[in-house]
């Protein structure tokens, strides 16, 4: 009972668009569709255009703008405002560090006066046996370009001068406090994860597998987060999706990859759950949150309370033996396509490594923790046949050359 009441503190599963109020464009490829299909006819939507819900249906949401209605995927539209990218692996003097610092303090000074062990004392702090902050920081700071594809800079470059020109363009766009907040849980289940795990620190491969997600994280709503992928050493099949951005990929799943595309569709069904919020919102304004230590704050200085311990328990065990509802696995399977589509990859790349997996081993934990393949992969079909790319160029295949700096 007490772990249900934490998680309801934290997360609000299953909340549709419809209970949100306004949604907001947060992508050049937003169109208002006659229909909920991408390949539907439709007119450009500006970036910061306000809409206003009327019902939903798959990955689609009907839509009031102004005098006309239509529908627009939830891909390119968020129940957030815009708001500026978060900055990742950085340290500063802002009071939002200081305060975490002074709250790290306090809570080793109380877990003290309470005659917690060390080890508990180490679990309040965020250190010790349950995670790995200085695995993730290194993740954080690996530099990444688009590898292969030479018109991202200047399509991101486009994508945030519309940022600029949009409605919110009379003040500088602030960090939301919700993707503060959003970004601080999913660091600390990420360190937990390499904790678990792991992590490959290879530099180049590390950077090729972001420029990836970068692209596809190009035509998505969340504009507001700095996804980052890492590989995980692991011969077991399956893929990571943690608040705030962080994809781990296992090396046993690169190594059944055969084409870009199939790896574009694995970081893009990980993203999907990120991009429609399936782990839920977080506000800043929960106490519990707002004990944590800012993200900023220099190297070990993140704190992980005894509340925010338990929620992360109940977010493990998700990943690793509940898995998520049917639903949301499907809704991120259909993100894949839409995202991979858009951003100039073969759609058909998810559905093939699906294809490759239900006839491999050591999937035990993969098919643990999702639907049946062969109905993910009839649902794939269904949506590969209305993803329409807009004149975008398939992007070249150089996954060939990183896969052969796998392990054997």
């Amino acid at each position: 009972m007490r772990v249900l009441s934490h998680t309801f503190l934290f997360l609000f599963l299953a909340q549709t668009l419809m209970a949100k109020g306004n949604v907001y464009v947060q992508s050049t490829k937003a169109k208002l569709l006659s229909q909920p299909k991408l390949s539907a006819d439709g007119f450009p939507l500006q970036m910061g255009d306000a809409l206003s819900p009327v019902s939903e249906q798959g990955l689609f949401v009907q839509v009031r703008a102004e005098n006309r209605s239509g529908w627009v995927s939830k891909l390119f539209v968020s129940p957030l405002p815009p708001g500026n990218q978060i900055k990742l692996g950085i340290t500063s003097n802002s009071s939002e560090a200081v305060v975490a610092r002074q709250r790290a303090s306090d809570f080793t000074k109380t877990a003290a006066a309470r005659g917690l062990s060390e080890t508990q004392k180490m679990r309040v702090r965020g250190e010790g046996e349950l995670y790995d902050f200085e695995s993730l920081r290194w993740l954080e700071s690996v530099p990444f370009t688009h590898l292969g594809y030479p018109s991202d800079k200047t399509n991101l470059k486009e994508e945030n001068s519309s940022i600029k020109n949009s409605v919110y363009s009379n003040s500088e766009l602030e960090v939301l406090s919700e993707t503060k907040a959003e970004v601080k849980v999913g660091r600390s289940l990420a360190a937990r994860l390499l904790k678990k795990y792991p992590l490959v620190k290879d530099t180049e491969l590390t950077s090729y597998l972001n420029s990836v997600a970068s692209r596809l994280a190009s035509v998505s709503s969340r504009k507001d987060l700095s996804f980052r992928v890492g590989v995980i050493d692991t011969p077991e099949v399956n893929a990571f999706a943690c608040p705030g951005g962080f994809i781990f990929l296992t090396t046993g799943s690169l190594k059944k990859v055969q084409t870009e595309a199939e790896l574009a569709g694995i970081i893009g069904h990980e993203m999907g759950h990120i991009v429609l919020f399936h782990n839920g919102e977080f506000k800043q304004s929960n106490v519990f949150l707002d004990i944590l230590s800012g993200f900023l704050a220099p190297p070990g200085g993140e704190v992980v309370n005894a509340a925010t311990s338990t929620l992360l328990d109940e977010m493990e065990k998700q990943l690793f033996e509940t898995g998520r509802d049917m639903k949301l696995e499907l809704e991120a399977d259909e993100a894949a396509v839409g995202l991979t589509s858009q951003a100039g990859f073969s759609p058909v790349g998810l559905s093939n490594f699906l294809n490759t997996i239900s006839k491999s081993e050591g999937t035990d934990s993969f098919k643990k923790t999702h639907p049946d393949t062969t109905i993910r992969i009839a649902k794939l079909v269904f949506f590969e046949a209305s993803a329409t790319p807009e004149n975008v160029p398939f992007v070249k295949d150089r996954w060939s050359e990183f896969k052969a700096k796998l392990k054997p």
